[in-house]
């Protein structure tokens, strides 16, 4: 990276070298230090995971902050002063410090210390607090970070498709630890995992809807089963009694038959729009396709889960 200025003429920040094992491994050896994760995060002092939990996004995973430092920064949400989580007028659970600024997007990039992605970064906290106010801050802070001597901090979103899944934090209480180019790269990072984590949600909600598709069939299966058991024994009572409307029971048998392998038959459903397909090959809306076949009506609600992105939609209070 040293050589890139001047044999390419590139901007000095445009290539950073990052030494898996620190500066004192260009005079040490470290066997395989190149194939250990963390080597690379070797540069500072302490890097922190959070990721969503509910109405929360307390750390996942921590490497060289203290314990106590963990258990008093865990929590991002705000509280009264019973314990009540407070909640903004969208119903959102309010984030306090400069990681709740990140993950609720509550960034001004014309200000240095934020980016268009959303981030924050700073190579020496001290001289922020002291040259700016809680208003440029876009919020309250702790200073727990500056309190325990950390004067560079990088707080990035792990976010994709407009949802911020967690946050990526590195600390160090060193100053000049971060280039532009860094905070960029961090970035993309950020918007890698965020992806992956986007792909693994659409995996659980496929897994949620197939699951209740199956259980919707397995009920509709048994009544018609049951049914069918009733309308058999109708038939074998008639057919002893004489009755001539056997043949026109039998259909109605035949039908409620065809109609539990037809049911027992689904399985082709989209990740994506979640239609199924039907027999005939067409992709079909999942509420239609089971209405069709088992009679049975969807009645239409919001889980509590997405009521906060509908109310912002909807310009609707926390109550609706």
């Amino acid at each position: 990276s040293s050589e890139c200025p001047p044999t390419f003429q590139s901007d000095p920040g445009m290539v950073v070298g990052l030494i898996a094992g620190g500066d004192a491994a260009l005079r040490r050896s470290s066997e395989r230090r190149e194939d250990e994760p963390e080597g690379a995060a070797d540069d500072f002092e302490a890097i922190g995971l959070r990721l969503n939990d509910g109405i929360d996004f307390p750390y996942f995973v921590t490497r060289g902050f203290s314990d106590d430092f963990v258990a008093r920064e865990n929590s991002l949400c705000a509280r009264d002063e019973r314990g009540s989580v407070l909640h903004d007028t969208d119903g959102n659970a309010v984030m306090e410090c400069m990681c709740g600024n990140v993950i609720q997007g509550r960034t001004d990039a014309t200000y240095p210390f934020f980016t268009p992605f959303g981030s924050f970064w700073s190579n020496g906290t001290t001289a922020l607090l002291a040259s700016t106010s809680e208003s440029d801050r876009q919020a309250r802070t702790r200073n727990r970070c500056n309190g325990e001597g950390y004067e560079s901090v990088g707080l990035f979103p792990i976010r994709a498709g407009g949802v911020t899944h967690g946050l990526l934090q590195l600390n160090d209480r060193r100053t000049g630890m971060f280039t532009p180019a860094l905070v960029e790269f961090i970035e993309g990072l950020g918007s890698t995992i965020g992806l992956l984590f986007s792909l693994r949600k659409k995996e659980e909600d496929l897994a949620r809807q197939k699951a209740d598709v199956a259980r919707l069939v397995g009920v509709r299966t048994k009544e018609l089963a049951l049914a069918s058991e009733k309308l058999l024994a109708q038939i074998e009572r008639a057919a002893a009694a004489g009755d001539d409307g056997c043949a026109d029971m039998a259909t109605r048998l035949q039908d409620i038959l065809d109609e539990i392998k037809i049911l027992k038959g689904i399985v082709p459903i989209c990740c994506m729009c979640k239609r199924v397909r039907d027999e005939d090959g067409y992709w079909r809306n999942l509420e239609n396709f089971i209405h069709d076949r088992t009679g049975a009506d969807f009645s239409h609600g919001v889980c509590p889960e997405c009521y906060p992105e509908l109310a912002r939609k909807l310009d609707l209070g926390p109550e609706g």
